[in-house]
C-alpha cells in the first residue's frame, strides 16, 4: 500500500502574507505534496497600514500553530514544516513541540534582527514594556511607498515584533526543549539577507535543532544570485524564480537534487557537526 503524502506547512514572513509562498505552493502541489499556507495572525490584512500587530501576543501565536498542525497531522503521513524570518520561528515552534512533525526547514530564522545584540533581544524579550511603541518602517526613505508585494505591510510597530522574538528565545534558552527526534533539519543561510542577523541563526539552529537531528546541514544560497530576505516572493525585487526556490526547498527537505537541480545554490547542503 502506498504512503500518503507528505503534508507540508509553510508559514510566511513577518508583516508579509501567505501570498509569498502562492506560486511555489503550486509547484510542490503538483509535485504530489499537500501544502497548507497559514495565515499568522494580524498579518494579511486589506489595510496595509494597520497597527493591529500590537495586539499580537506569543500565546496568540502558539494556539494558530497547533491549530494548524492539527490540520496538517488530520491527513495522516509525515507532517514537514517550513518559514521564513517568523514563520521560521514558527516552524521551529512546531518542529519543537509536536511529534508529528518529521522534518523542518529554517530560512532565516527570526532570532535577532540586525543591528540587535542578543543582550539587548533578551532583555526585551525579559522586560517587554522598556520596547518602544514607535512605528518601524521597512525603508524609512520611501516609507509607505516601498515597492514590493502588494501585500506585505511596509512596516509595523515595533512590539509587534516581539512575540516572536519570545518564542525564538524560550526555544534558545531551553525553557522549551525539542522533545522529539526530527529526521532532518536544515538552515538556509542567504548571504543577501540584511534583515536577520544570520550568525545568531546559525548559533540557534545548531544549539536547538543539531542535537535532535538524524541529519542537519546548512543550505547555502549562492551570494552571486543576490537575492534579498523575502527571496521567496516574486512581488519583490531580488528574488528568485518559483522554480528556483521550489528546488531549494525540496533539497533541503531531502526530496530533491543536493544541487538544487542547477540552480546558481552552492553548496546547498553542507554538513555540521553535531553537538555532543
Amino acid at each position: 500500500m502506498e504512503e500518503p503524502a507528505a503534508t507540508v506547512v509553510i508559514w510566511h514572513g513577518f508583516t508579509n502574507a501567505p501570498s509569498q509562498f502562492v506560486d511555489v505552493a503550486e509547484r510542490l502541489r503538483s509535485d504530489g505534496y499537500r501544502v497548507l499556507l497559514p495565515r499568522m495572525p494580524y498579518h494579511g490584512e486589506a489595510d496595509v497600514l494597520t497597527r493591529d500587530l500590537l495586539r499580537l501576543s506569543s500565546s496568540e501565536l502558539i494556539d494558530h500553530l497547533h491549530s494548524v498542525i492539527d490540520i496538517a497531522s488530520g491527513f495522516g503521513g509525515p507532517v514537514w514544516v517550513v518559514g521564513l524570518s517568523a514563520g521560521a520561528t514558527m516552524a521551529g515552534w512546531a518542529a519543537a513541540t509536536r511529534p508529528e512533525v518529521s522534518r523542518l526547514v529554517l530560512a532565516a530564522p527570526l532570532v535577532a534582527p540586525v543591528g540587535f545584540p542578543m543582550p539587548l533581544v533578551r532583555l526585551f524579550v525579559k522586560f517587554p514594556r522598556i520596547v518602544p511603541r514607535l512605528y518601524w518602517w521597512w525603508d524609512p526613505r520611501v516609507k509607505a511607498e516601498i515597492v514590493g508585494s502588494p501585500y506585505a505591510y511596509p512596516g509595523f510597530p515595533l512590539p509587534g515584533i516581539m512575540s516572536f522574538l519570545h518564542l525564538s528565545e524560550w526555544l534558545y534558552d531551553g525553557s522549551i526543549g525539542v522533545d522529539h527526534d526530527l529526521e532532518r533539519t536544515v538552515l538556509v543561510t542567504n548571504p543577501g539577507d540584511f534583515a536577520i542577523r544570520k550568525d545568531v541563526a546559525r548559533a540557534f539552529a545548531e544549539a536547538v535543532f543539531a542535537p535532535r537531528s538524524g541529519y542537519f546541514g546548512e543550505a547555502l544560497v549562492d551570494a552571486d544570485l543576490k537575492w534579498m530576505h523575502d527571496f521567496v516572493d516574486p512581488r519583490s525585487p531580488s528574488t528568485g524564480s518559483t522554480e528556483q526556490v521550489t528546488a531549494l526547498l525540496r533539497a533541503a527537505l531531502g526530496t530533491g537534487e543536493p544541487t538544487a537541480g542547477g540552480v546558481l545554490v552552492s553548496p546547498l547542503v553542507i554538513e555540521q557537526p553535531k553537538h555532543p
